[in-house]
């Protein structure tokens, strides 16, 4: 087993003492989306394509599986024309057994194997649970240390609803500055972890041949910096409103003195009453209705009053996570990046409900929860990577408002104005022409012209969710292969 530390001095020392005892950029660079470098043969607008490992690339006791299976499919990507690979680097297996105890040794191994093809690695620091949500085949817990510790404190640890049903996918942000029992706060559990890839991986980010050449830095469930308001773990389903997560005991501390600060001490028991359940539809509630509405809802003085808070939290939460990531990846070459969902149901209404329950929508900052974020990054020197990059409106029932082209595009618009580079995902897999082409589109491919005209602007690359042996049958293939050569093309090429 490989063991790396890393961290600050109080860090190190209290989750030290943890493990013996228990028993278990700058902000004036500007960046634009129309960027000659990156993947294909290096033409203007080129956007590389990278190809998400499956789940379970790595097994729950740290070994790399089916290695030799999977060196042949990285060798075909290759060939291809694919920049490279996204693996999820899980907290649960990286740290499965102690604090500060490390085992990276199938994450090098990988690493070598990406090099030697000439490719290059993303790797998603991956802090939450996998296994609550649509297409997760895989189960990774959170380290069997942190659960025992969740264990002893769980309504101020884990993200909880208004029934009082608490999510297991990631530790609670409204805990992020709090010790849990017998160990350091979570911060300082990611930032230690952070510290260590860093060490043990420095012959792999380090130029000129880095092979790690972008780190996202997990900041909620599926690594999303959002609620835990939807998982089907908990019985949502599509299109469902999902529910406000706000009611462990130190959101709900949070809440209180919030709405003690504003003089409205009434508005600081709980969330909204009537947002309905997970499976709402937002016609069916008072708050999230889409309709011109009295007070009580999402438009009224209290609702803007919980919404901004809502959002603010979960920025908050974001800059804390990419504080510590700038600390342990200080003056390294890798990028940093995080990922944002695209909660594209309800989104051709008033209210977004679904976007409100998840917090990536407030009333400030001009209405858009999105400014705040890329705001964040632009501090942060992080880029964003956003999914459903494949979807068109006209796929989805009229009735459930979907909006994923103009939500991409709100996206985009937000990112251009805060000079935050942005790169996309699809959020479904598929591998027919018509989800590739719909790709091409909304990533800006083949689009002469620069960001900000009437077509998305061009993305920094895309990521193809996920290789699995469909992907490699060979009409699907070829179709994929196509698509690759298609967003490498840049300005010089056009869609074939």
């Amino acid at each position: 087993m490989s063991v790396a530390s890393g961290g600050s001095a109080s860090s190190l020392t209290e989750r030290a003492r943890a493990a013996s005892s228990s028993s278990r950029p700058d902000d004036d660079a500007t960046l634009r989306f129309n960027r000659v470098d990156g993947g294909g043969d290096g033409r203007k607008g080129a956007i590389p394509v990278y190809v998400m490992l499956p789940l379970d690339t790595v097994s729950r006791d740290g070994r790399l599986q089916r290695v030799d299976a999977l060196s042949a499919q990285l060798a075909r990507l290759a060939s291809a024309g694919v920049a490279g690979v996204m693996v999820d680097v899980w907290w649960g297996i990286v740290e499965r057994a102690r604090p500060m105890e490390y085992d990276w040794d199938a994450y090098l191994q990988l690493a070598s194997i990406v090099g030697s093809l000439g490719l290059k690695l993303h790797a998603v620091l991956s802090f939450h649970a996998c296994g609550a949500n649509r297409d997760d085949d895989y189960h990774v817990p959170l380290p069997s240390w942190v659960t025992d510790a969740v264990n002893r404190d769980p309504d101020g640890l884990l993200f909880m609803d208004r029934a009082g049903t608490r999510s297991d996918e990631y530790i609670s942000l409204f805990a992020d500055d709090s010790p849990m029992p017998m160990l350091a706060t979570p911060i300082d559990c990611y930032r230690d972890m952070m510290i260590s890839f860093r060490d043990a991986f420095r012959e792999y980010i380090s130029p000129p041949n880095a092979v790690v050449d972008e780190i996202l830095v997990g900041a909620g469930p599926c690594g999303e910096l959002r609620y835990p308001a939807y998982a089907m773990s908990r019985g949502w389903e599509f299109p469902g409103v999902g529910e406000f997560q706000c009611y462990d005991r130190r959101a709900l501390e949070s809440l209180a003195a919030a709405a003690n600060a504003v003089g409205r001490p009434e508005w600081g028991g709980a969330g909204p009453h009537d947002a309905g359940s997970y499976n709402s539809h937002p016609d069916d509630t008072d708050s999230l209705a889409a309709a011109d509405t009295p007070v009580g809802r999402w438009d009224s003085d209290y609702g803007r009053f919980f919404l901004t808070w809502y959002s603010d939290e979960l920025v908050s939460h974001g800059e804390r996570v990419l504080t510590a990531a700038r600390e342990a990846f200080d003056g390294v070459g890798a990028r940093l990046a995080i990922k944002c969902a695209g909660i594209h149901w309800w989104y051709r209404t008033r209210a977004h409900a679904a976007e409100l329950t998840t917090g990536g929508r407030g009333i400030g900052f001009g209405g858009s929860g999105y400014d705040k974020i890329m705001a964040l990054c632009k501090r942060s020197g992080a880029s964003v990577t956003f999914t459903c990059a494949e979807m068109a409106d006209k796929e989805h029932t009229p009735f459930h408002k979907c909006g994923p082209e103009g939500l991409l595009r709100q996206v985009v618009n937000a990112a251009e104005r805060h000079g935050v580079e942005i790169s996309a995902e699809n959020a479904l897999f598929r591998c027919d022409g018509d989800a590739f082409r719909q790709t091409e589109k909304n990533c800006g491919a083949n689009v002469v012209g620069d960001a900000g005209t009437s077509r998305a602007a061009r993305m920094h690359s895309f990521t193809f969710l996920r290789l699995c042996d469909t992907l490699m049958e060979e009409g699907n293939f070829a179709e994929f292969a196509k698509f690759v050569r298609n967003m490498s093309a840049g300005a010089a090429g056009g869609s074939e």
